[in-house]
């Protein structure tokens, strides 16, 4: 069973980032979760991830150092996964862009072991339920 609220733990784990500490994300994520980019065509096999812990911190990292940030809107918990509304910001961009990433957690445990970037809600919502 769960320890702690999930949805506080990744908002903790998104404030942290705001500041530069990634610690809250490594303790969140299990060593092999795996994050999922949002698909960019017809092939799944294009679809950008990083495999483990380790590179989705080190591209939180890179991320955060090029002026990356995230705003968090709604929070959907739904079993064991929680959809996050994110805008992001980021200085390159025009303008921010707001998706959704689901957290999907170890059952019965605080550790994440998926990240799934949608492009919007209704994404998510087929996440969630899946």
């Amino acid at each position: 069973m769960p320890l702690t609220d999930r949805k506080d733990l990744v908002r903790e784990a998104f404030a942290a980032f705001d500041g530069g500490e990634l610690e809250p994300f490594r303790e969140l994520l299990d060593p092999n979760a795996k994050w999922v980019a949002i698909p960019q065509g017809e092939d799944v096999a294009e679809t950008p991830t990083c495999p483990s812990r380790a590179a989705i911190i080190d591209r939180l990292k890179r991320l955060h150092r090029n002026g990356r940030r995230f705003q968090l809107g709604r929070l959907i918990e739904v079993g064991d996964r929680v959809a996050v509304e994110l805008t992001l910001l980021s200085p390159e961009w025009s303008a921010p862009v707001t998706m959704f990433r689901v957290f999907t957690f170890e059952p019965g445990e605080d550790t994440v072991v998926r990240l799934n970037d949608c492009i919007d809600e209704s994404y998510a919502l087929q996440i969630l339920v899946a």
